[in-house]
């Protein structure tokens, strides 16, 4: 791609980013690291949104990553408890107000040094007021990434979900991850399909390659001459790892040299640790919490099979497309994943992997058995997985993307 001098750059505004590992914080990285340079910039936090806590290693990640980061301790206030509406009205003058004036400000004087046109807003829920405050104060070009979850969970009655598809109309243009997304953006929230661009997530087929098993990382977590099954994600419900968890002593009667290794952390943490002293094979299942980028691409290389049988909530909460998916098959490996959201466009069926209904332990046991009992089986899914992710390269999305970007300028107007 070649930079029109004339096109502005774009601003990704994103509380969860690398070097959090997560799927949206990975697509938000490589829109910006694979952009033309000057084209992107990104504004993150230096803190988790849910314990405040500062992020491990953001310092060296800004400093070696390629693009302008610019980081505030947050974007939005901490997630809190319902509170008395006095209470609650206190907080927003005495904690809302302030931080969005910071936000604001610091917006201002990014869209001075680096020239922003566009302002891409990552989380729907948190951060749209700001992306409509440029629009409408000083004319900028309103993008909302839109992955899924954010919107197909359900809220109660006056809160954030019944002015969603306000906050959507009024964007310049809505990117959807995956089909499903996209349809539910259209039939669901009621957003004109001309004014949605679907941009499939990519893999950095780069970073994540095929390559030797890592005996250093085995002897680090005691996985010396075991077969890894590997999950990587949050550590929240719609992943599916409690649910093969469940499954889990039923293949490991049946293997007796595999191991489940959980990469990743969030709230379920405490209550998959419980499932997993109950299952009565804790021994062969490790939480392993957030690892680093080269730990993680040496699980993959080291796993025989990724599992993540993703699931829609009752909430209806549910997977927008499942990066992990792809990031696995790049490395050459199988996947199992959830019949659910759009999981059904990040794993081909029979060709990178295996669907399967999330809500049923036996039917998770049953493909993981059926992967890793048949060498022969799981050797063509490699293939085909491997095949699919180079399909999905991350410069074909990016490219996308920036035209979006520059029609909007262009246009001086609404997408489409």
């Amino acid at each position: 791609m070649t930079r029109n001098a004339s096109v502005g750059a774009c601003l990704i505004v994103a509380s969860i980013f690398t070097p959090i590992q997560g799927g949206s914080a990975t697509v938000y990285s490589n829109l910006c690291r694979y952009a033309p340079k000057g084209r992107m910039v990104a504004l993150a936090t230096r803190r988790d949104y849910n314990d405040g806590a500062e992020i491990a290693g953001w310092r060296a990640h800004d400093q070696n990553c390629g693009f302008p980061v610019y980081r505030l301790d947050l974007l939005r206030p901490r997630i809190s408890r319902p509170a008395h509406k006095l209470i609650a009205a206190w907080r927003f003058l005495t904690i809302d107000v302030p931080l969005r004036l910071r936000v604001i400000w610091t917006v201002w004087k990014l869209i001075r040094r680096h020239g922003i046109e566009v302002i891409c807003i990552g989380e729907l829920a948190s951060t749209a007021w700001l992306g409509e405050f440029f629009q409408r104060v000083f004319g900028k070009r309103m993008v909302i990434y839109v992955h899924g979850e954010e919107i197909t969970t359900r809220f109660d009655a006056g809160s954030f979900g019944a002015s969603r598809a306000t906050h959507l109309r009024a964007a310049d243009a809505v990117v959807a991850v995956s089909r499903f997304t996209q349809r539910v953006l259209v039939d669901e929230m009621g957003i004109s399909p001309d004014r949605v661009c679907l941009i499939e997530n990519g893999v950095d087929t780069k970073r994540f390659s095929p390559g030797p098993d890592d005996p250093a990382f085995r002897a680090r977590f005691g996985l010396a001459g075991k077969r890894i099954v590997v999950a990587v994600g949050r550590l929240i419900a719609r992943k599916g790892f409690d649910q093969t968890i469940r499954a889990w002593p039923r293949i490991f009667a049946a293997h007796p040299d595999s191991h489940l290794l959980i990469i990743g952390d969030g709230p379920q943490r405490a209550s998959l640790q419980a499932l997993v002293d109950q299952s009565g094979v804790a021994h062969s299942i490790t939480l392993a919490g957030a690892l680093s980028d080269a730990d993680l691409l040496s699980a993959y290389r080291s796993a025989a099979l990724f599992a993540m049988p993703n699931r829609t909530m009752p909430d209806g909460d549910t997977e927008g497309f499942g990066l992990t998916f792809l990031e696995a098959n790049a490395c050459g490996r199988a996947v199992v994943g959830g019949r659910a959201g759009g999981a059904v466009e990040a794993v081909q069926n029979g060709v990178s992997g295996l669907l399967v209904n999330g809500e049923r332990v036996d039917e998770i046991a049953d493909a993981i058995l059926r992967v890793l009992g048949d060498d022969a089986f799981r050797a063509r899914l490699e293939a085909g997985a491997l095949a699919h992710a180079q399909a999905h390269s991350w410069e074909h999305s990016v490219q996308i993307f920036q035209n979006l970007c520059e029609r909007l300028q262009n246009k001086g107007g609404k997408h489409g």
